[in-house]
């Protein structure tokens, strides 16, 4: 328990990560406006909470 309480904050931060690039690029395949780097980078998300305001905020950002 020790061990995965302490990289929990960092592997959230990944997967947040991740999911914006994987979204980002896929709408990019698509041959639609992409945003790269993803909101979730540019913000530096580490919540879930972030995740999705950085998620609502990226037709803001086209």
């Amino acid at each position: 328990m020790a061990a995965c309480e302490e990289v929990e904050d960092q592997e959230d931060e990944h997967i947040y990560h991740s999911k914006g690039w994987c979204r980002e690029l896929w709408i990019q395949s698509l041959g639609m406006p992409s945003v790269l780097p993803p909101p979730e980078e540019e913000r530096q998300v580490k919540t879930a909470l972030g995740a999705a305001h950085a998620e609502n905020a990226r037709e803001e950002m086209l």
